[in-house]
């Protein structure tokens, strides 16, 4: 079941999220940044990715496109 924007979980996240950067410092905000990048992909083991089967994981590919709509949100860089 995909939540809705007007979910109050949904909304509450939200407003976690835009308020972050004026609650950390640029350290912390570094920080969870990193974390969230790390939490974008899907970790199987597998080498190739197009060979995994994804049925039976879309909740987890549900969390880890929201991680990464979160990141966006914070406008988070990878630092390659």
């Amino acid at each position: 079941m995909m939540r809705s924007e007007s979910d109050p979980q949904v909304i509450a996240c939200t407003k976690l999220i835009d308020a972050l950067p004026g609650l950390l410092d640029a350290q912390g905000l570094q920080a969870v940044c990193d974390w969230l990048t790390a939490r974008q992909v899907l970790h199987d083991g597998q080498e190739d990715p197009g060979a995994v089967i994804v049925e039976g994981l879309e909740v987890e590919l549900a969390i880890a496109e929201t991680f990464r709509q979160f990141a966006e949100r914070l406008q988070c860089r990878n630092a390659d």
